[in-house]
C-alpha cells in the first residue's frame, strides 16, 4: 500500500480528499444537517478573496524560512528554484510520511547525507513550533487572568507546559550534551539526538550569523500570521468574528501536529481537530465547520495539483544542479596579457 501511494501521488491525493470528506461528514452529521444548512444562509463571499490572499502568502514565507533552515550546519544554500518546489510539494496531501518526509528524501538527495536531511527537518519543526508555542502561551495566560469564557482545559496546558518544555529542550539540545546522551544510548536514542541537534540547529540561527539567517524567523511569523489571517477571514465569511486571543488559541490546537508534519496533509484530522478548536472556543459548531471547510480548500485541495506537479519536477532539477556541482569550472579563453 505504502509504495502504490509513493508511486501514485495522484492516488493518494484522492484518498486524502476522501478521508478529509469523510471526517466533514462525520462532524455534520453529528451536528444537523438543518445547522448546517443555516451556516450557509448568510454568507459573505467578500471575505473569500482575503482567504486566497493570505494562502498565497503563506508559500513564499515558508520559502524564505525554508532556505536559511537548509543550510544550517555549512550547507550550501538551495537553488530558488529547487527550494520552491520542496516547499509546495511538502504542503501536498499526497505523502504518507507528511511533508516532512518529502523534505527529508529531498535533502538526502541534493546532498547524499540521510542523517544531516533529518536533523534539518528536525531544526525545520523546531522553529515552526519556535514560534507557535510561545504565541499560544502568552495567549492563554492572558486570557486565563482575563478570565475568558473559553474551557479551562484548553487554556491551561499551553500556559503550563510550554516554558519548561522549552527549558529542557534547549538544556538537553547543548551540543556536550547531546553528545553524551549518544555516547549512552548508543543507537537506541539515535533519533532523540537528532532531535536535539535540530533543536540546535535552530539555535545556531540565533548565534550564528544572525543577521544573514534573519530570513528564517521573519519567514515562519510571516507564514503563522498568513495562515491564521486566512483561517479568520474564512470565519468572517460566515459571520463569525474571533478576537485575536481566540482565534490564536483555536488555531494553535487545531495545528497540535501541524500540517506539513502530519500524514497526507492532515487529511481528516486537521478538519475535524480544527473545528472542534474553535468550538472550544465557545464558536458555533455548523458555522465553525463550514469556515474550516473553506479555509482547506484552499490550504489543501487546491494546493494538490500544483504540489504534485512541482514533486515530479524535483528529481530533474537535482539531479541537474548536481551535474552542474560536478562539472570543473570553465577555463577562460581570454588572451593573457
Amino acid at each position: 500500500m505504502r509504495g502504490l501511494f509513493k508511486d501514485q501521488p495522484w492516488l493518494s491525493t484522492i484518498f486524502a480528499a476522501l478521508l478529509a470528506a469523510v471526517a466533514v461528514i462525520l462532524i455534520a452529521h453529528a451536528t444537523g444537517a438543518d445547522a448546517i444548512g443555516r451556516a450557509f444562509e448568510d454568507v459573505d463571499p467578500g471575505w473569500i478573496a482575503l482567504v486566497a490572499g493570505a494562502q498565497l502568502i503563506t508559500y513564499p514565507a515558508y520559502i524564505l524560512a525554508y532556505r536559511a533552515v537548509a543550510v544550517i550546519h555549512g550547507h550550501a544554500p538551495l537553488s530558488l528554484p529547487i527550494v520552491s518546489r520542496i516547499v509546495v510539494a511538502g504542503f501536498g496531501p499526497f505523502a504518507l510520511d507528511g511533508g516532512f518526509g518529502v523534505d527529508k528524501r529531498m535533502l538526502q538527495a541534493i546532498d547524499e547525507d540521510e542523517r544531516s536531511a533529518r536533523v534539518r527537518v528536525m531544526a525545520l519543526g523546531t522553529l515552526e513550533w519556535a514560534i507557535l508555542a510561545p504565541t499560544a502561551c502568552i495567549t492563554a495566560i492572558v486570557l486565563l487572568a482575563e478570565r475568558a469564557n473559553i474551557l479551562p482545559s484548553l487554556l491551561w496546558p499551553w500556559a503550563l507546559a510550554v516554558p519548561p518544555s522549552f527549558a529542557l529542550a534547549l538544556w538537553a539540545s547543548k551540543p556536550r550534551r547531546s553528545r553524551w546522551i549518544a555516547e549512552r544510548g548508543g543507537p537506541r536514542l539515535d533519533l532523540l539526538v537528532q532531535m536535539l541537534e535540530g533543536v540546535d540547529g535552530v539555535r545556531c540561527l540565533v548565534t550564528q550569523d544572525p543577521l544573514r539567517k534573519l530570513g528564517a524567523w521573519v519567514g515562519i511569523m510571516v507564514y503563522w500570521a498568513a495562515d491564521m489571517a486566512a483561517l479568520w477571514a474564512a470565519l468572517r465569511t460566515f459571520g463569525m468574528d474571533l478576537s485575536v486571543g481566540r482565534l490564536i488559541i483555536a488555531y494553535s490546537t487545531g495545528y497540535a501536529a501541524t500540517r506539513r508534519s502530519l500524514p497526507l496533509g492532515g487529511a481528516g484530522a486537521t478538519e475535524a481537530l480544527m473545528t472542534f478548536a474553535l468550538y472550544w472556543v465557545r464558536e458555533p459548531l455548523a458555522p465553525a465547520l463550514a469556515a474550516v471547510m473553506l479555509y482547506r480548500l484552499f490550504n489543501f485541495l487546491l494546493i494538490a495539483a500544483p504540489a504534485v506537479i512541482a514533486h515530479r519536477q524535483l528529481p530533474r532539477l537535482i539531479s541537474r544542479a548536481a551535474a552542474a556541482s560536478r562539472r570543473p569550472p570553465r577555463r577562460s579563453t581570454r588572451p593573457r596579457p
